[in-house]
């Protein structure tokens, strides 16, 4: 996608004639206080990139998905094929990645585990009561229940402080590649603009199922590494099994509420599932080739 070229200050992303479109757009995203201007900014930078997101999930050529019962099915295909067949990316971290690949990789991820789920809020509103609750007790769980040490954001602040990194959000957005940004902005489009929740329950559901294998991967680096902070990653593969659960349920929920478009659900699974290996498959492959971010 061509960046959309612009003048004025950098104090504003959507001011900058910039070749990060995804940086500029984490940015909004994180951001309360937008003009007009920036948001017709927001507008042009985002909608072309998840139209064209959505016609390459669209041409997955599978079987129809209309039911809970073929789109749990479907999922949980996905993720048991890459338990099986971990992506090379994934075993280079498991096996082969020294301190300084584990430390860039940890760099590359700290703008989403700097702001992680606080995309997640605003699509309270947009489910009916009954999902809305085990979708707040996953978001209780990523704030750690209120206590400060186990919030998910501080564990990885914890792991930055442990190999002598910044916890400073905007210290990291000149220096992790596009496809990171990417990913983190897929949820906020998710709760905040999408024309349904569909795309976000799915994508969550997805995400919550397969980051205990995922996240696997990183705790092996971290015993073969002798990382103490590791628990950022050891707790998702705990919680996250029973986050899974309540997303499945909220799925539920919802169907029971009105006509859940099942087709758009497993959209946003596979939206979630390209923008992830996307964002880690170019990170590693940045780091094993020497490439500049």
């Amino acid at each position: 996608m061509a960046a959309v070229q612009a003048t004025a200050t950098s104090d504003h992303p959507g001011t900058l004639a910039s070749d990060r479109p995804q940086r500029d757009l984490f940015k909004y995203n994180i951001r309360f206080d937008h003009t007009p201007a920036e948001v017709q900014h927001l507008r042009e930078i985002e909608t072309p990139w998840v139209d064209g997101l959505l016609a390459r999930v669209a041409e997955d050529g599978g079987e129809k998905v209309d039911t809970f019962e073929k789109f749990r099915e479907r999922m949980n295909g996905i993720i048991e094929e890459e338990a099986q067949n971990p992506p090379p990316s994934c075993l280079f971290l498991a096996n082969e990645a020294d301190d300084k690949a584990f430390r860039f990789i940890v760099e590359q991820f700290a703008v989403d585990a700097l702001t992680e789920a606080k995309s997640f809020l605003p699509i309270l509103g947009h489910l009916p009561v009954t999902a809305q609750m085990p979708v707040l007790r996953v978001l209780i769980d990523e704030f750690g229940c209120g206590n400060l040490s186990q919030m998910h954001t501080y564990l990885y602040m914890k792991l930055l402080d442990e190999l002598g990194m910044s916890t400073e959000l905007d210290d990291y957005f000149d220096i992790t590649v596009e496809e990171v940004f990417a990913f983190s902005n897929i949820f906020h489009w998710t709760t905040k603009r999408a024309p349904c929740p569909e795309y976000f329950l799915g994508g969550l559901a997805w995400f919550e199922a397969v980051v205990p294998t995922f996240f696997s991967h990183y705790v092996k680096a971290c015993e073969r590494l002798g990382i103490a902070n590791h628990h950022y990653f050891s707790e998702h593969v705990h919680i996250d099994p029973y986050h899974a659960h309540s997303v499945l349920k909220a799925i539920q929920e919802t169907a029971r509420h009105r006509d859940l478009d099942y087709e758009r659900v497993w959209h946003g699974t596979s939206l979630l599932a390209t923008v992830t290996a996307d964002a880690f498959d170019k990170v590693v492959d940045v780091w094993t080739k020497g490439e500049k971010v």
